[in-house]
């Protein structure tokens, strides 16, 4: 039965605004002055002016200060300034999607577009005197503001009365510095400066514009008269530049392949001079965020980075005096963004880690730079960036897709430089000898051995006491290889049980997501689905059952025979391996058995695949293929060998094998560190293999665990 109800009243109605809706706006925004500040400078620029001068006056006193900010840009008609600087939102800048706004003189990309800008001046104080001519006008504009106006929470928005006229000249005159543009004076300020507010404005406005792409013929003048300013000497960025130890420069396109240019130098350290240049370098390998969506959205971009060694003695070379770097780098510490030219904020602030830099460093100390170390830009444009979009709050830009591919670019791009920086610190490490306990207890047996030479002591006595130190030094190795050996295992199935985990949760989800369905429909195939939730818990019984024997203790040396390892890690990674299309499989030439840790060798083989799938996963190969061989490679030693087809190895073993050395941004580094363990345990070795010298091995990565063959 349907009711027919009767229409009483119909209309339409609109939203009303009350006049503390600027107050909150004003309020909420702007984040803080120099926020406001930034606004303000955005607005000159896209003016067309080519000089801005900012006077803070007084700063300190809350009810005296004062702030004018002036430019000389193409300034407003009265109608103009009515019309759209009075409407918020105005559309006189915004684009339509894909479509570039310039100015309408110098042709700039527009750095405002919302509409919003102007609220900024609330942001520093209640009242404001705004003062515009434009050009080729015999007139200029007042227009006089008190933001307290708004708060009445009685009032509306039209209610609210804004002062202004029209007049002779009286600030842009032709006997004055500007003869036309914008002058804006803001005082009851909304609390007093301080004078760490007042140094950040000046490193602010020192920081604003690029070095490299900086906003051609637009100059900022700054002049502070404040009780608490103090003097501050920006310094050269060009000097500031050289003074680096790592330089390095990404141009990064839109399909995120990069142009990069590495070179490092020290002082003290100067053999280890470097320059490097890599072409058309995929950084989308670098990261498993790009596994499936291979091509980034958010267009080309280019990446700098200045870093500097900070132990004692590196500083101290490079600066001669520790002051030098607190004056010249430490200021401008952080890595910035820019778009056209300007500042992007807050990246690059003091309390903006935006990259997570300096948690990383903590976690990981050897390889990952902190803050402090590094100085870096971010070059983005409203061109090629079009979907790189500013916050309504002027905070950073909207986390959308375009950002967030951008992010993991800017994080894959600082992964590489790090790659290449450790390559330096490594060969450091050696020069300085760091690891001096076992070099001194080697040094301390040599020179026992020496003493016996030299000494007068009997035949027999001399060779007793070789006995026992050789005895003693060998029994001290054995301890050390005992320690080593559950520590290695420890950590190797702290690393590993990461692998295959997560492959028996997808499992188990998967049979609980079959029962549940088998519970609320009776209509299916009730035998086919138990079945494959039975399949999917064997499965992932399988897994576990793996993880169980990895972790549990063995005796030192046990014999076994090769497949029993290899058709154990082959088993535990199939499924990982079928849900990325990677066919693997195996090829035992040699049957032998062979003695020592079989849990260890399944650790390393798990390692080895897992790298082989992820690596597989960073190209865009149809046939992907692992192959697992052990074969015999000289008179003496056998190989256990995983082949792939992917991109390869693109540093030496020496280096890759050292701890906590990756490209992956989210990877550990220690797969390929306990794999090389593994094999000196077993008085092997590893080896990259090159496919054309030994046959049978696929076109990528192909490393062999040399055995021993006796």
């Amino acid at each position: 039965m349907v009711t027919n109800f009767m229409v009483m009243d119909s209309g339409t109605s609109s939203f009303k605004a009350r006049s503390r809706l600027m107050f909150l706006l004003g309020e909420q925004l702007i984040t803080d002055e120099i926020a406001a500040l930034s606004e303000l400078i955005k607005n000159a620029y896209d003016a067309d002016a080519t000089e801005l001068k900012i006077e803070l006056n007084n700063v300190s006193d809350q009810k005296y200060g004062e702030a004018i900010i002036t430019d000389n840009g193409h300034g407003m008609t009265k109608d103009r300034l009515l019309e759209s600087w009075l409407e918020l939102g105005t559309i006189s800048k915004a684009r339509k999607k894909n479509e570039k706004k310039y100015s309408e003189t110098l042709h700039r990309p527009y750095l405002g577009e919302k509409g919003l800008g102007r609220l900024a001046v609330h942001k520093i104080g209640k009242k404001t005197e705004l003062i515009t001519k434009r050009k080729n006008s015999h007139s200029e504009s007042l227009l006089k503001l008190d933001w307290s106006q708004f708060e009445d929470q009685d009032k509306f928005l039209d209610d609210v009365k804004v002062d202004w006229e029209e007049r002779e000249p009286e600030i842009f005159t032709m006997n004055s510095d500007y003869k036309f543009g914008t002058r804006i004076k803001i005082t009851n300020f909304h609390r007093n400066w301080t004078k760490e507010m007042i140094r950040e404005v000046k490193q602010f406005v020192a920081t604003m514009k690029s070095p490299f792409s900086g906003m051609d013929n637009f100059t900022i003048k700054l002049d502070v008269r404040d009780k608490l300013d103090e003097p501050f000497n920006m310094s050269d960025m060009n000097e500031v530049f050289d003074t680096a130890n790592y330089s390095f420069t990404a141009n990064i396109n839109k399909e995120g392949y990069a142009k990069i240019e590495y070179s490092y130098k020290s002082k003290l350290y100067t053999k280890l001079k470097r320059e490097e240049k890599f072409q058309n370098k995929d950084l989308k390998q670098y990261s498993d965020y790009f596994m499936k969506e291979k091509k980034p959205h958010c267009g080309e971009f280019k990446f700098v980075i200045y870093c500097w060694d900070l132990d004692p003695k590196d500083k101290k070379a490079t600066f001669d005096e520790n002051i030098t770097y607190e004056k010249m780098v430490k200021p401008l510490i952080g890595i910035k963004i820019f778009r056209d030219g300007f500042r992007v904020l807050p990246y690059g602030n003091l309390e903006n880690d935006w990259l997570n830099m300096d948690k990383k460093r903590v976690a990981r100390f050897q390889e990952n730079v902190s803050r402090n170390q590094v100085l870096g830009f971010v070059e983005i444009s409203t061109k090629n960036n079009q979907n790189l979009i500013d916050k309504s709050d002027r905070e950073g830009l909207i986390d959308n897709d375009e950002f967030r591919d951008f992010y993991e670019l800017v994080q894959c791009a600082l992964q590489f430089f790090k790659t290449e920086r450790n390559k330096e610190r490594l060969k450091i490490k050696k020069i300085k000898r760091e690891d001096v306990r076992v070099q001194k207890l080697s040094k301390q047996f040599s020179e026992l051995m020496t003493i016996l030479d030299e000494e007068k002591i009997r035949p027999s006595a001399k060779i007793k006491i070789q006995k026992n130190i050789f005895e003693t030094r060998k029994t001290f190795e054995k301890i050390l290889e005992d320690a080593e050996e559950p520590l290695i295992a420890a950590a190797s199935l702290g690393l590993t049980y990461m692998i295959p985990t997560h492959e028996a949760q997808r499992d188990i989800h998967e049979g609980y997501r079959i029962l549940e369905k088998l519970v609320k429909n009776t209509g299916v195939n009730f035998q086919r689905e138990i079945k494959t939730v039975i399949r999917q818990l064997e499965q992932a019984d399988q897994i576990l059952q793996g993880i169980v024997k990895i972790s549990q203790a063995t005796q030192d040396e046990e014999r076994f025979k090769m497949s029993i390892p290899v058709d154990f890690a082959v088993d535990i990674m199939k499924q990982k391996a079928d849900r990325n299309n990677i066919k693997i499989f195996t090829d035992i030439k040699i049957k032998r058995s062979l003695l020592g840790a079989e849990r260890l060798f399944s650790v390393l083989l798990l390692n080895m695949i897992d790298n082989s799938i992820y690596w597989l996963n960073t190209k865009e190969i149809k046939d992907k293929q692992i192959k697992i061989s052990f074969v015999n490679y000289d008179n003496k030693f056998d190989a256990l060998i995983v082949s792939d087809n992917g991109p390869g190895f693109e540093d030496n073993l020496e280096y890759l094998t050292n701890p906590f050395v990756t490209r992956k941004t989210k990877g550990m580094g220690l797969g390929l560190y306990i794999c090389d363990r593994v094999a000196t345990m077993h008085k092997g070795k590893l080896k990259i293999l090159d496919e054309f010298k030994f046959p049978g091995l696929l076109s990528g990565a192909n490393i062999a665990f040399l055995i021993p063959k006796e």
